[in-house]
């Protein structure tokens, strides 16, 4: 009797122990709920955790709340329009984190979300933190979706986890050499640019658009006369500006965060510069720099991912994002907005909260709007390669007109009526 007893206990308690590991195993991999009859993630869970990494504090946590804006207003409208409907109307729940703006932190917040139960993190607005916080993804086997961060290499490390929707950096600075070199076109009294400075803050966000620009630079046959980077939280730029200025370019391309940005334009105005400065959709597309600077604005041109003259679509979320948070929407807000859809898409397609359902689901998803499904950036089709990058994504060339950002490349996106000004551009 005392042996059957044992062996009893001996089997109730290797029963108890198989329960606990396929437990902590459904948890590890990232489910909500339990799991189907073939073992995949719940197909009816009522909520799905979708985590956020973004600069919520620090320097620029005003961009990053932006991003996390934009982010609850799509969650917003996929929720009330029904939800995850493969998943019986799953319902889609941020859990938010703050990078600070430091590499090591977003390290760290990426452990954390997956420890959440996160299917999937969307981020990051800079290259420096989504470098090691793709690393970090790809480790856990954590999808993360870097929907704002451009630095070419993110989407180069063979990563199967990571998937972008902003464009590679050196997009941004395709867009750059090719606006200097059609300015005789959009305004006869320019002459053919054949030289050029970089102005660029030392982060990665600014030395990939930086070797991007000097990549197609010598292609299109603009000589580099000048290269001044900077760190970004510099108190005064004085110095750098003169620098570029002393060598007498055709035009600066530059690539910055707010700050810098407007202290590069409080120098230019104070030295006179009268040579164009194109930015690379940094600082200069944030409303706020508009609203600091007034007048002193009027002229500078940047690489842009939104406009609210992009369309119907575009004007009516413009409308909508303006309404909730008293901002018009900005590239930023623009990406993290349509990121949010774009997963929506892919969860529905996946029909599971499972991690690698959903990784698969990114490599195969298309969004198109002739189908009826939500883009509001400039192009009908969103879709992946096989490295995770987005196939295509068509940047504007604007230039701060009457205090707004006013399309002017490529020529199929101008606003009718508006051509390119000439300095002294508030007419001094």
């Amino acid at each position: 009797m005392r042996k059957k007893e044992l062996s009893r206990v001996i089997i109730f308690v290797l029963i108890i122990a198989l329960v606990s590991a396929l437990t902590a195993f459904v948890i590890a991999c990232g489910g909500n709920g339990d799991t189907d009859k073939n073992g995949n993630g719940d197909t009816t869970a009522k909520t799905i955790k979708v985590g956020s990494l973004f600069p919520v504090s620090g320097d620029l946590a005003k961009l990053g709340q932006e991003c996390v804006n934009a982010t609850k207003l799509a969650f917003e409208e996929i929720n009330a329009a029904g939800g995850i409907k493969s998943m019986g109307g799953a319902k889609l729940q941020l859990v938010e984190a703050d990078s600070q703006g430091k590499p090591d932190v977003g390290i760290q917040e990426v452990e954390r979300l997956a420890q959440e139960g996160v299917v999937c993190i969307l981020g990051t607005y800079q290259s420096s933190v989504a470098i090691p916080a793709t690393q970090a993804a790809e480790r856990l086997q954590v999808p993360i979706f870097i929907v704002q961060a451009i630095a070419d290499e993110i989407t180069e490390k063979g990563y199967k986890y990571t998937f972008r929707l902003a464009p590679k950096a050196s997009w941004y600075a395709k867009s750059q050499v090719e606006f200097a070199k059609a300015m005789p076109d959009l305004n006869a009294e320019y002459g053919e640019v054949k030289t050029a400075a970089l102005l660029h803050e030392d982060t990665d966000f600014g030395q990939s658009t930086a070797a991007g620009d000097k990549k197609y630079m010598k292609e299109l046959g603009i000589e580099l006369v000048s290269e001044v980077a900077y760190p970004a939280a510099a108190a005064d730029l004085t110095t750098q500006v003169s620098k570029v200025k002393a060598s007498n370019p055709d035009i600066i391309f530059m690539t910055t965060y707010l700050n810098d940005a407007i202290l590069i334009n409080q120098a230019r105005e104070k030295m006179k510069i009268p040579q164009l400065f194109v930015d690379s959709a940094g600082g200069t597309i944030d409303p706020e720099f508009i609203k600091r600077l007034g007048e002193s604005a009027e002229g500078i041109c940047t690489v842009v991912e939104f406009s609210k003259y992009g369309g119907a679509a575009a004007e009516d979320i413009n409308k909508r994002y303006e309404a909730k948070f008293n901002s018009e929407m900005s590239g930023n807000s623009c990406y993290a907005y349509q990121g949010a859809w774009v997963l929506a898409k892919v969860l529905e397609n996946a029909g599971s909260d499972d991690r690698e359902k959903i990784r698969e689901a990114f490599g195969a998803v298309k969004l198109d709007a002739a189908a009826g499904d939500n883009v509001v950036v400039p192009t009908s089709t969103i879709e992946f390669g096989p490295d995770g990058q987005v196939k295509n994504m068509p940047l504007y060339v604007c230039q701060i007109q009457g205090g707004e950002l006013v399309p002017l490349f490529p020529t199929d996106f101008a606003m009718e009526g508006k051509s390119l000004l000439l300095y002294p551009f508030t007419g001094e």
